[in-house]
């Protein structure tokens, strides 16, 4: 009988320890590839919106949410090269022997999400320096976020067992079966280290967001509009720091200052500009300080007879590093364009606004498409 045998439960178990926490898994948890900032889009509805009223008012919404990948820092779906050392869990022929590799992994992400916003605000009837005051309540819920996660790649190929499977003097042959084995234990255990990453990564949640609270200053006089606010974001929703999957951003607060435009060139065209810049506190769960970034949106709306459309487009990017993540910089970008028609339901003096909004591109970040239902009426 050959004096060297492998069981490759052994290896398996042996380089789970190291091998799991060289996956992105944990980086899905603690990044996201997300940002605190309404990616379906909210100007073309806004810079049409009459704001003449004050008092209280309540704005509600749905929004369905289809996500199709995920991006890395190419714009490509995600791929990771992730290096890691291997440990035979016993000795060889004395020794313990020790292999390196480096290897590609590759995420699929498939996501469906349903959220539900309830707005509450109130608009001052004195006049502040022109304008008035508006506060406002964002309280969001999640119905379902369903997320199919899949992580592929080839099994790296295991550099040469060192020490090397020289001396003492050994059997022909032994060097090349002791690498065999090695590579057949670590195939077995790579690849149900994906599997289980899969499954991790793949449920159904649902529950509350992040709640926002807005204070913002409105002017308006004839064919222009002012409107500068703050907002608050705040740690309200369902988090796991150790999950994959969360309707929450994490343990941190999220300070949105902004100011939007909108001016009417003629009777029936109305043109709006929104930049915002968002100031993130460090994640006291797992210490990570997610980037901070800015974000323009831009519409532009006609008014026919039966309603407001018009196109709007957004784009986000992240204009500071990540710090403390398990992928460095990790800079978010997304741009994305769509529609919006906007009318009024008299009897109800509700505004209806639909709208939809598209990834045109992205990096590290989620990709998809963004369908919204939203209704409001001032009391």
């Amino acid at each position: 009988m050959h004096p060297i045998k492998f069981r490759h439960s052994l290896f398996a178990i042996a380089i789970v320890s190291t091998f799991a926490g060289s996956f992105a898994g944990t980086a899905l948890a603690a990044d996201g590839f997300k940002v605190r900032f309404p990616l379906s889009g909210t100007l073309g509805g806004e810079i049409v919106a009459q704001v003449e009223n004050p008092g209280f008012f309540v704005s509600g919404s749905v929004t369905q949410i289809e996500i199709d990948k995920i991006t890395d820092g190419t714009g490509n779906a995600f791929q990771q090269t992730r290096a890691g050392a291997f440990a035979t869990p016993a000795p060889i022929a004395g020794a313990v022997r020790t292999a390196s590799y480096a290897g590609t992994i590759g995420i699929d992400l498939k996501q469906s999400q349903t959220n539900a916003n309830l707005i509450l605000g109130y608009q001052t009837q004195k006049d502040y320096g022109g304008g008035h005051l508006v506060f406002a309540l964002n309280l969001p819920y999640t119905t379902r976020l369903s997320r199919e996660t899949t992580y592929s790649g080839t099994t790296p190929t295991l550099t040469p067992l060192a020490p090397a499977l020289t001396s003492p003097p050994l059997p022909a042959g032994t060097a090349a079966t002791a690498q065999a084995s090695a590579q057949a234990g670590f195939n077995t255990a790579y690849q149900a280290q994906l599997s289980a990453l899969s499954n991790a990564g793949t449920r159904a949640v649902d529950g509350a967001g992040d709640a926002e609270v807005t204070a913002a200053w409105v002017y308006r006089r004839d064919d222009l509009k002012v409107v500068t606010g703050l907002t608050l974001a705040m740690p309200t929703g369902q988090y796991d720091a150790a999950s994959q999957i969360n309707i929450g951003f994490g343990n941190f607060y999220t300070l949105r200052p902004g100011v939007a435009v909108a001016y009417n060139p003629s009777a029936n065209w109305t043109l709006g500009a929104r930049g915002s810049l968002a100031f993130n506190t460090r994640n006291k769960d797992n210490q990570i300080k997610s980037g901070n970034y800015g974000a323009l949106d831009l519409a532009a709306a006609y008014r026919s007879p039966i309603g407001v459309f018009g196109p709007h487009v957004l784009i986000v990017k992240q204009y500071a590093d990540d710090e403390g993540g398990a992928l460095g910089a990790n800079r978010l970008s997304s741009t994305g364009a769509g529609v919006f028609f906007t009318t009024l339901i008299p009897k109800l003096e509700a505004a209806v606004n639909l709208s939809y909004m598209t990834t045109l591109n992205s990096r590290n970040s989620l990709s998809g498409s963004f369908y919204q239902l939203r209704i409001s009426k001032a009391f």
